[in-house]
């Protein structure tokens, strides 16, 4: 069983008194690892941590989706000598919207690993027998060759969580399954970037995902970059999950 705190999301439920934000930061608990997935915006997701009684003191592994601040800012806020930090070589890249802002990882290599013990790879990396970080997805057309995902896999099938799917949400289940050599997909969570996408664009999205063997039965946790509208055509296709800030899922 894998027990995932939401430690910052972009909305949170009223008269739970946590913070949220445009960002994401998810904990992960299953057996021997603890893994802080991402790190949000701010230190917004420390705050949250420490109102939930929860110590990421212990942390055993911190793993980055991508090199967006949405996620790696909160780096700059948090640091644990000798912890594993996976994420692809390419998190550091440049990153400059139109209007010139950068909006890429905020906190230099060399910075990084004084804080941490970095691991950069693009190939598949298992942190033990059970979760995989991806490294880099085949067939990824964006600009964000850095966007990744991690796999819990159990004997049951596999769970799969994403930042912001840049490299596409099929892309990611499809790899995922090739990794694991495992077909049965138990859930996913995370962002699946489908903002300022069309009706007709969503629903041949998740026509894919049902193909690829995404189970309508079971739950779907899109959040953080999935809008209202993304969310009531996914509710059409599959047993889609409202996530907030605080949530606690056992999966």
């Amino acid at each position: 069983l894998m027990k995932i705190t939401v430690l910052t999301e972009n909305n949170a439920r009223i008269d739970n008194y946590l913070l949220s934000e445009p960002g994401l930061s998810l904990l992960i608990e299953a057996k021997d690892k603890k893994i802080l997935f991402d790190t949000g915006y701010s230190d917004v997701f420390i705050k949250n941590a420490e109102t939930l009684g929860l110590d990421l003191g212990d942390i055993t592994d911190i793993v980055i989706s991508h090199g967006h601040n949405d996620h790696t800012r909160g780096l700059t806020y948090f640091e644990l000598h000798g912890v594993p930090l996976i994420a692809h070589p390419n998190i550091f890249d440049t990153k400059i919207d139109e209007n010139k802002i950068h909006y890429g990882c905020p906190i230099a290599e060399e910075e990084l690993g004084r804080r941490y013990r970095l691991n950069l790879t693009n190939r598949p990396f298992w942190l033990n027998n059970e979760f995989v970080f991806l490294g880099e997805i085949p067939e990824n057309k964006s600009a964000d060759i850095d966007d990744t995902a991690l796999v819990h896999k159990t004997n049951e099938g596999i769970f799969i969580i994403t930042g912001c799917s840049h490299s596409g949400i099929i892309n990611i289940i499809n790899y995922a399954k090739q990794v694991c050599r495992d077909e049965r997909i138990l859930g996913v969570l995370g962002g699946f970037h489908f903002l300022k996408k069309s009706e007709e664009e969503l629903e041949e999205i998740c026509s894919l995902m049902l193909k690829s063997g995404v189970n309508p039965e079971y739950p779907l946790y899109p959040c953080h970059c999935c809008d209202l509208k993304s969310k009531i055509i996914m509710s059409k296709f599959f047993n889609v999950q409202e996530v907030c800030t605080g949530d606690v899922l056992n999966c």
